[in-house]
């Protein structure tokens, strides 16, 4: 269980809602839902738009606004935006990718110790409880024929990812490298997408 902003957050990220059905996704009064939406307002991380109907009142429909992408920990801060830009101006990009390729080397051989003696679809759910511990706040679907759909709705390597893109391809690398599975990405949050996802199955 996520703290119930994060937990506002990550359900307007997948849609726009009103206030009974966030109440009722969260199991929640509404007045609850409402003093946690009012805070996030006045942070600018949620807005509001009128829904008129042809019959009663109007509704409000709640969605986030552009600041909500640093609200769970898109970016590690503006030092660090600010040092990979002058890195990328600087033509000396080669470092963050180097350091990129070792970093995504040790977190495979973490991710293999932590699977280790686990088989088959039993390493897709060690690999959600790794994701979830580092902060992606992941999601995990079963869609059909042997598939898995994995989620993310956070990535708290967005500002590396965005400047260096390499960081999306290891990334896929890395699920496929641990689980023996095929791995594609479909949706990055870098291209403009809400979530990242990644669509898992068998290897032919």
């Amino acid at each position: 269980m996520y703290p119930m902003k994060t937990e506002i957050i990550l359900l307007l990220k997948k849609n726009s809602m009103t206030l009974d059905e966030l109440s009722e996704k969260l199991s929640i009064s509404k007045m609850a839902v409402l003093n946690h939406i009012n805070k996030l307002e006045e942070e600018k991380i949620i807005k509001r738009d009128i829904i008129k109907r042809d019959v009663g009142r109007p509704v409000y429909k709640f969605s986030l606004t552009e600041l909500s992408k640093d609200k769970i920990s898109n970016s590690y801060g503006k030092i660090l935006d600010d040092l990979l830009e002058y890195m990328y101006l600087t033509k000396n990009g080669n470092i963050i990718e180097e350091f990129l390729k070792t970093r995504y080397s040790d977190v495979e051989n973490k991710y293999n110790r932590n699977m280790s003696g686990i088989e088959n679809e039993k390493r897709i759910e060690e690999l959600f409880k790794l994701r979830e511990n580092e902060g992606y706040y992941p999601e995990i679907n079963e869609i059909g024929d042997g598939k898995y759909e994995l989620l993310e709705y956070n990535c708290p390597i967005f500002k590396v990812a965005n400047r260096f893109g390499i960081a999306c391809s290891m990334e896929t690398k890395l699920f496929s490298n641990v689980l023996g599975m095929d791995v594609k990405s479909t949706h990055r949050q870098v291209n403009g997408y809400d979530v990242c996802r990644f669509i898992i199955g068998k290897k032919l």
